[in-house]
């Protein structure tokens, strides 16, 4: 089986996880890397066995190179992203696809232009939990969905004291906490329950010393019918858990705790004996797969796009004290109810 050779663009913590994660990988291997810090592209290079690109038009113009994996800040997607689908690299990039739906539409036209795939970092749906989840939806064992809850919360927020920390700067992480990790939340409960129809949001800023917005609360309204909150906290425990309410059961996935399911009548929950998987690897293989392939990936710029659509929406609405709509087109904006 052929090796996709995958460039990585971006360094830093991130950047470590995945490339440790695709490690001995079948399909994918990392063979080179650039950043423009020469300190931290020579020791990623040393610790993965790679080539330290000495710029970035070197790295995107290497011809074994089938792909990137795009890590650097939310702002860089657009230029990055564009000048590897100029090059004919085809392009893994880490969630958020874009901080504004603009530069998430100039993304996906610009790989489409140049029929390369686009594959977005939205590796939680892979975790074998939420594909039971989903099993369990599909198979009837939960009956209609009618509600979610959903929480995504971590410490981070209390550790941003540098103001050169991009994710410190609101104009660099606009929603704060919410873009950055209750998006994961986000694309879990579009994965479970279908397209948004409206959402309504409230942000604000308690402890953190950066600019950025630290607790958010999100109610998300379906074309189903159905509705879910969805919450992000930068400031506490780390927590990630997600609990899905249907007509015969409930179940609740926690990121340490495992897959709870409670059908209707029990007085308590069963845990359930999930296999492990490695969802990062998942989603890499499967970005290496859709480029021998020809295949579009599970979460490619439309996806990505949904998700993002509404992590905006909650801001304007925020904003603007009222629920936002939102249009049928993943590359519209939304609108304000009554505007």
């Amino acid at each position: 089986m052929t090796k996709a050779k995958l460039g990585v663009i971006g360094i830093g913590w991130w950047s470590d996880v995945l490339a440790s994660s695709i490690a001995g990988s079948e399909r994918a291997e990392v063979v080179a890397a650039y950043t423009r810090d020469a300190g931290k592209r020579a020791a990623f290079a040393r610790r993965f066995g790679c080539l330290a690109a000495e710029s970035l038009p070197s790295l995107l113009h290497m011809p074994e190179l089938d792909g990137v994996i795009i890590t650097v800040p939310n702002s860089a997607h657009r230029a990055v992203a564009l000048a590897a689908a100029a090059a004919g690299k085809h392009i893994f990039l880490e969630k958020p696809i874009a901080n504004e739906l603009e530069d998430g539409a100039a993304i996906i036209a610009a790989c489409e232009q140049a029929g390369v795939v686009l594959s977005v970092g939205h590796g939680y749906r892979r975790h074998a939990a939420l594909r039971h989840m989903r099993a369990l939806i599909d198979d009837g064992t939960m009956g209609r969905i009618s509600f979610a809850e959903a929480i995504f919360a971590k410490g981070r927020g209390l550790g941003l004291k540098d103001p050169g920390d991009w994710r410190f700067r609101k104009s660099e992480m606009p929603g704060g906490c919410f873009l950055q990790i209750g998006i994961h939340q986000v694309d879990n409960v579009l994965y479970l329950m279908g397209a948004a129809r409206s959402v309504f949001g409230t942000f604000c800023r308690l402890e953190t010393a950066a600019e950025i917005e630290d607790l958010a609360s999100v109610l998300i309204t379906f074309e189903s019918g159905a509705i879910a909150t969805v919450s992000a906290n930068y400031i506490t425990a780390d927590r990630f858990r997600l609990s899905l309410y249907g007509t015969n059961a409930i179940a609740t996935f926690d990121l340490v705790e495992g897959l709870l399911l409670q059908r209707r009548g029990e007085g308590s929950g069963s845990r359930l004996a999930i296999e492990p998987n490695d969802y990062l690897r998942a989603e890499i293989e499967e970005f290496a797969a859709c480029i021998s392939d020809g295949r579009p990936p599970e979460v490619g710029g439309r996806e990505a796009m949904a998700a993002l659509k509404v992590v905006r929406a909650a801001i304007d609405s925020a904003a603007k004290g009222r629920p936002v709509l939102l249009g049928d087109d993943p590359r519209s904006l939304p609108r304000a109810v009554g505007a």
